[in-house]
């Protein structure tokens, strides 16, 4: 009959599959028990074609049964190398349920209602080979899935397969669970039809990709990271999807803080080792293991850009198969892993650096994350820095001249204000020292004698070390010198004459005490005296003769104090009266001593009062 149209026939009804518009036809022409595949073998028609949707047979089909073979064509899953083609979107296997009996009861009520012959009235939809369409639009019903058709060779043939469970139509429709189409069911829906623009994240996405990650990111935000998904049920599929769709139609953004909310809540062991297999959970275990397919490549790379901005993962380590070629951020542990520092010490370091704040002091090695390049110089100072003992070979100075560095402030700790890291100094401050101490030194094998170490030097010219560095690093030498045997701080050389000569000072504008007993014609009892009781105050300096502290008195206190007392001996010389009789001349007029014999060993008068005489 090929070329032919059939008599009687039946029109191909809205959305009606092509294998079940063949199997219709097949009820109403043949015995009870033949079915689509009898009928389109003797119409010459390939059914296993009409399966796959090949262009050929369906346009036999369509030429048969009087179909509009656009139509029917629009209504058919074409096989495809990629899975399947239906209204311009491509469907993976695991996306479409072929091989099992699913239909609306009240669907097909509605087909059967007044028909003569309902087995040949009621008709499967394409759509309800969608995986993900779990909830009949028109109804509010849930699609029922009977299970997969036995045997095998009835597959596709629904008329013949739904023919015995026509009379319980009712009752099933009466124990449907009622709901409303999820917001993923209408998407997908609304897609087939050719409605786009409500969710651009997700028009851009293979549609069977779509479905595929909004339930399965709405698996895990109803029922968490370890939830079964075989153990659920189709109403938690459906609410799985509408969880799901509701993130995923907000885009990257909101897949983002869907996995940043998986992060925050995730219950963290003290070690904090946890990967994103365990925080992330089915949501990774999917796109990990479930779908090798290349189109959930971008949700993947989606993923794997978060996980690299919000984990510590970099170089050397591998996300869904590919290796990670930049790094974000650290954690304390990997950090410490990578440069191979203690992470307890390094943690420190990277607080007292204001890396890592006080809260974060409190997490675990594996959860404390900072900005890997923004504290790439201070990992580097870590994995450089030296402790206290391990300076002193260093710096080529021996423990006690190292002490005076450190104690003076010219090599300067890692964190000064920290006691528990006081001990740690950064390897480039130490070398930009020693750069600083031989700048302009000039190298000698055979030193002569006026030349020598810092050592020597502080004990010929009875000097300190600092005193000796800080000459040399304010340049105030005309000439440093490098032992070309020694090395670091040792193999510094000055000339002893020149450090002499620098640190000797003078003593203008000073007087010892001696001095002032000898310019004053007084004994040493009454300076010292006036010294103690503060009429002459002193102050200490570094004597230039032999480097040590003494008291002295500035020639200006000293003026001042002889401007305004003077002894009877000194008003004796400028008046040419005996000091006796001006003391009489003092003692009549009701004049006593300013500074009292009794206190001093001397009697000192006002100046002011011997203009009285």
């Amino acid at each position: 009959m090929t070329g032919k149209r059939l008599h009687p026939t039946l029109p191909h009804l809205a959305g009606e599959a092509p294998t079940s518009l063949a199997s219709r036809l097949a009820q109403l022409h043949l015995t009870e028990d033949a079915g689509a595949r009898t009928f389109c073998t003797d119409m010459g028609i390939d059914f296993g074609k009409v399966v796959d949707g090949q262009p050929g047979a369906l346009t036999a089909l369509a030429d048969l049964s009087g179909a509009d073979p656009a139509m029917l064509a629009a209504d058919a899953f074409r096989r495809v190398p990629e899975g399947h083609l239906f209204r311009g979107e491509r469907f993976s296997k695991s996306s479409l349920v072929r091989t099992s009996l699913r239909f609306c009861p009240a669907c097909l009520l509605d087909d059967c209602s007044g028909a003569s012959k309902p087995e040949a009235a009621a008709y499967g939809r394409t759509i309800w080979s969608i995986a993900s369409i779990r909830t009949c639009p028109l109804h509010g019903m849930e699609i029922f899935d009977a299970g997969p058709i036995t045997p095998p060779s009835k597959t596709h043939d629904f008329a013949q397969v739904m023919k015995p469970l026509l009379p319980d139509l009712g009752a099933m429709a009466d124990r449907a669970t009622r709901r409303s189409a999820s917001g993923l069911e209408l998407y997908v829906l609304g897609r087939l039809a050719g409605a786009v623009g409500n969710a651009p994240w997700l028009d851009g996405l293979p549609l069977h990709v779509g479905m595929a990650i909004c339930e399965t990111i709405g698996t895990v935000d109803r029922f968490g990271r370890e939830v079964r998904a075989n153990k659920l049920s189709e109403s938690e599929w459906a609410d799985a999807g509408e969880s799901g769709f509701r993130i995923a139609c907000r885009g990257e953004a909101g897949i983002r803080e869907f996995m940043k909310d998986l992060l925050r809540t995730y219950p963290y062991s003290r070690s904090a080792t946890e990967g994103p297999q365990a925080v992330l959970g089915r949501f990774f275990t999917f796109l990990a293991f479930g779908v090798p397919h290349p189109d959930f490549d971008v949700v993947r790379d989606l993923v794997s850009d978060f996980m690299i901005e919000h984990m510590p993962f970099g170089p050397g380590d591998i996300i869904f198969g590919k290796p990670i070629e930049r790094r974000v951020l650290h954690s304390v542990r990997s950090a410490s892993q990578e440069i191979e520092v203690h992470p307890k010490r390094l943690r420190k370091v990277l607080h007292a650096a204001g890396v890592l704040t006080n809260e974060q002091m409190e997490l675990p090695y594996g959860n404390a994350t900072f900005d890997a390049a923004a504290a790439a110089q201070i990992l580097t100072d870590a994995v450089d820095g030296l402790f206290m003992t391990e300076i002193e070979p260093y710096l080529g100075a021996g423990r006690v001249q190292t002490k005076l560095l450190v104690d003076s402030g010219l090599v300067a700790p890692m964190f000064p204000k920290r006691p528990d890291l006081d001990h740690l100094f950064r390897r480039r401050d130490l070398d930009a020292f020693l750069e600083r101490m031989f700048v302009d030194a000039v190298p000698v094998e055979d030193p002569d004698e006026d030349m020598a170490d810092v050592k020597k030097a502080v004990k010929r010219v009875c000097c300190s070390t600092i005193e000796i560095v800080r000459l040399v690093l304010d340049r105030k030498l005309s000439w440093v010198g490098r032992r070309t045997s020694e090395r670091g701080f040792a193999a510094l050389l000055v000339r002893v004459s020149e450090i002499r000569s620098v640190l000797r000072g003078s003593m203008d504008g000073w007087l010892t005490a001696k001095t002032i007993e000898t310019t004053m014609r007084t004994n040493t009892k009454v300076v010292r005296s006036l010294i103690d009781l503060g009429y002459l105050r002193t102050e200490e300096i570094v004597s230039p003769l032999n480097r040590c502290p003494i008291r002295v008195v500035g020639q200006t206190v000293f003026d001042e104090f002889r401007q305004e007392y003077a002894t009877l001996f000194e008003a004796m010389e400028t008046t040419g009266i005996h000091f006796l009789k001006i003391q009489k001349r003092l003692t009549a007029i009701g004049v006593e001593p300013a500074i009292r014999r009794e206190e001093v060993g001397a009697a000192f008068y006002r100046r002011s009062d011997l203009q009285r005489l």
